[in-house]
């Protein structure tokens, strides 16, 4: 009997320090997730710290550079209507790194050719930059370095079904690694 009741207080006090672990583990993401509306949110895998932003709004969602370490700042800009397209905005701030502010815009319901619309949108916001193709896992991109007005930022639109998104960020290594490591 005295077994019994030492071996129930031992799984007890593991359950308990688990929770404890896991509640403290997950406190940044709590945080994030505060400022954030029903069915946008960040998750935190319990060991490795990797973070992951899940828009079930929009219908992706996409892994956040280890390099990062973490999350500091993230909110959502919710559809809009701009320049006759609606779009839904996400931009976020890591932890660390140099080129930590990532923008992701989806642009909704575009039929056009990826590429004609690209330049004509950038023509509209006054942007300028050299328009490239290329491939990032299985999705065809245009992307483009801004040198004038976004101080070399670069730009990376691909298409998935009647949707366009961009991502904006300092490093195309952090581009390729969100669009490769994402559900879209």
């Amino acid at each position: 009997m005295i077994k019994k009741i030492v071996l129930a207080v031992v799984v007890l006090g593991l359950s308990a320090g688990g929770f404890f672990y896991w509640w403290n583990n997950q406190a940044d993401v709590r945080g994030l997730n505060k400022t954030l509306p029903d069915g946008v949110r960040v998750v935190k895998s319990l060991y490795g710290n990797e973070y992951k932003v899940i828009n079930k709004i929009d219908g992706y969602e996409f892994k956040v550079p280890r390099e990062w370490r973490g999350i500091n700042e993230v909110a959502y800009i919710p559809e809009r209507g701009e320049e006759g397209y609606t779009l839904s905005s996400i931009e976020l701030e890591g932890r660390e790194e140099s080129s930590r502010i990532v923008v992701m815009n989806r642009f909704e319901g575009n039929d056009e050719i990826l590429r004609i619309w690209v330049e004509k949108n950038f023509k509209t916001f006054g942007l300028v930059g050299n328009f490239n193709e290329d491939k990032v896992g299985e999705l065809d991109i245009v992307k483009i370095q801004e040198n004038v007005h976004l101080g070399g930022m670069y730009v990376y639109f691909f298409k998935k079904d009647s949707s366009i998104y961009s991502i904006t960020n300092g490093s195309e290594e952090f581009i390729k690694y969100i669009i490769i490591n994402g559900k879209w």
